[in-house]
């Protein structure tokens, strides 16, 4: 894939501000992922043999008529003056044919065509897979963050069970409430080791995109990946883009433009069909020898087959109801990315107030009253319970607060994805430097 290509897969997905430089040896960032799959994702690998095959078919396309060289031996092997060869006519001649109607460009503006829909189609699958990359570092940036907040509870939850057992000593707690934080403790300890078994697995379902690659870092190795943690700013989320922006920027969708492609295709097949009306002119020329008196004469000939224009009727009829197909495909789905990008506009503007709400509004007063509460419990003021529930409420709250910036970013990254362009400035700098290269 050449640079043009790669910057604009790069700028066309939400990197949702992730942290540019890993800040060891075995973590990731989001340019880490997308730069392996652009070099090693043996879907696109694929597209190099299906462009091969096409210059293949451009340079068929290109070749003019063949010349024919032809021998005819005529009046041999019969009756009388004609026995054996003595009355033998040789000729020997040059045929080709002489396209009309622009024939052979027709046939190149067809391969052409297929060509450039070749083209948007391998940036729409690019398109995709980063997309798909995008929101695997997501979901694994989520996971991470989800662990880290389940450890802190885990420590959080043996700390209350020191803390109980101790009163429990002293006879100032009953021992149902150190009974109680034990089965916290363990219930916690069950979630963190199920937290990490999910973070494995989405680790290895990230490396696969690249799977195969020869790179020593960030790779599958024998099914494991080489990298332990991603580095990202899961909290930080692009501002909100006015809808009305967002539809001017529509018809980038890589979608429509390979839609465009398709009609532009059948288009050049119905001047193929249009031009194949013109009936082709073959002729000849040679020399003919007569045997009989020793003479030589020249021979030209000229022929062209009738009811080409009748012949081409279906085929031209195909193309036409073919290209008026493709343009009603090309609408229908543009009115529906229309609907699906409004849908996602309101979708990412709730999860955005939902992060902004939880940030300002929910977790700091959870965290007040769970200061409140701990003071309490340890004056004796509130029972484990209660001091438990605060913790649980203000753990929650964390833990939809990374669910919903995750649920913002892979929105983000959808929208990115629909309109085919980058949202956010430093991604216009990352398009800008590409393009200048």
């Amino acid at each position: 894939m050449n640079t043009f290509h790669k910057v604009m897969a790069l700028s066309a997905i939400a990197l949702c501000t992730f942290a540019a430089q890993a800040q060891a040896e075995n973590s990731l960032t989001l340019q880490d992922a997308i730069k392996s799959t652009l070099q090693h994702n043996p879907q696109l690998m694929g597209y190099e043999f299906r462009t091969k095959a096409l210059a293949g078919e451009q340079q068929t396309a290109e070749l003019k008529p063949q010349m024919k060289i032809s021998t005819h031996l005529e009046n041999i092997a019969g009756s009388g003056e004609l026995k054996g060869v003595d009355a033998g006519e040789l000729t020997l001649s040059l045929s080709s044919v002489i396209e009309l109607g622009g024939q052979r460009d027709a046939r190149l503006g067809v391969v052409t065509a297929r060509q450039q829909q070749l083209a948007s189609t391998q940036r729409v699958l690019t398109l995709d897979l980063l997309t798909q990359v995008t929101q695997q570092f997501i979901a694994l940036a989520a996971t991470q963050e989800q662990l880290k907040l389940l450890q802190q509870s885990q420590q959080l939850a043996q700390e209350n069970v020191t803390s109980l057992a101790k009163q429990v000593q002293g006879g100032r707690t009953p021992e149902a409430e150190l009974l109680r934080a034990k089965a916290s403790l363990a219930r916690t300890a069950i979630d963190v080791k199920k937290t990490q078994q999910q973070l494995t697995s989405e680790r290895i379902k990230l490396s696969a995109f690249w799977a195969g690659s020869p790179s020593t870092n960030s790779q599958l190795s024998l099914g494991q990946p080489a990298f332990t943690k991603v580095e990202a700013d899961l909290f930080s989320l692009p501002p909100l883009v006015p809808l009305p922006i967002l539809i001017s920027k529509l018809d980038m969708n890589p979608d429509l433009v390979v839609l465009g492609d398709e009609v532009y295709l059948r288009a050049a097949e119905l001047r193929q069909a249009q031009a194949e009306r013109k009936a082709n002119i073959e002729w000849s020329a040679g020399v003919r020898r007569l045997q009989l008196n020793d003479d030589s004469a020249l021979v030209v000939g000229v022929s062209m087959p009738l009811g080409s224009a009748t012949r081409a009727a279906g085929a031209i009829a195909t193309a036409s109801a073919n290209q008026a197909g493709a343009e009603q495909e090309q609408n229908a789905t543009r009115i529906k990315l229309h609907a699906q990008l409004i849908s996602l506009h309101g979708a990412y503007e709730q999860a955005l107030a939902e992060v902004n709400s939880l940030r300002s509004d929910v977790l700091p007063l959870l965290k007040q009253a769970l200061r409140a509460t701990a003071d309490g419990f340890q004056q004796g003021r509130y029972s484990y319970l209660e001091l438990n529930l605060a913790q649980r409420e203000l753990l929650n709250e964390q833990l939809s607060l990374i669910d919903s910036a995750a649920r913002a970013h892979a929105l983000s990254a959808d929208i990115e994805r629909l309109t085919g362009a980058a949202l956010n400035e430093p991604l216009r700098q990352l398009r800008a430097q590409g393009e200048r290269k």
